[in-house]
């Protein structure tokens, strides 16, 4: 992904979160669904095929993190000390999906029972994944 859609995110995020208006928040959201792909940090495990993106715990309810880049998925992956997400060597494991089966998937965890999706933890937002159908609806409609 080239530095300027990493922009364009920081902006809208900016805009979104200062003015609190629906049409910026569906800006911020349009740009995420139009990117290729989306990015999942995971534990490093024994073997590769165990490996499954990163679900975690935040207010007693289960969020799946997910980010629009490699990098904001390997810093975030960095400020988590004995996560297991670092390897002996310093490497962070990106899992990179396709963006729509990064939403197929998240779909299947809601219905496993996972609440939301946090994009870009540390400096992004989140939303219930049951809400997800309804935002790409939106969205594509505008």
């Amino acid at each position: 992904m080239d530095s300027s859609a990493h922009e364009d995110i920081d902006l809208l995020l900016a805009k979104a979160k200062s003015s609190g208006k629906t049409e910026d928040l569906s800006a911020l959201w349009k740009a995420a669904l139009s990117l290729p792909q989306w990015h999942f940090i995971t534990r490093q495990t024994a073997t590769i095929e165990d490996r499954k993106p990163f679900v975690g715990v935040m207010d007693c309810k289960p969020w799946a993190f997910l980010f629009t880049d490699r990098q904001r998925a390997q810093e975030y992956a960095r400020t988590i000390p004995n996560g297991g997400f670092v390897d002996e060597s310093g490497n962070v494991l990106v899992i990179s999906t396709d963006t729509q089966k990064a939403i197929d998937y998240l779909l299947a965890l809601a219905a496993q029972g996972v609440y939301g999706l946090r994009f870009n933890e540390l400096n992004g937002w989140f939303s219930p994944i049951e809400n997800l159908s309804a935002i790409i609806q939106h969205v594509h409609k505008g």
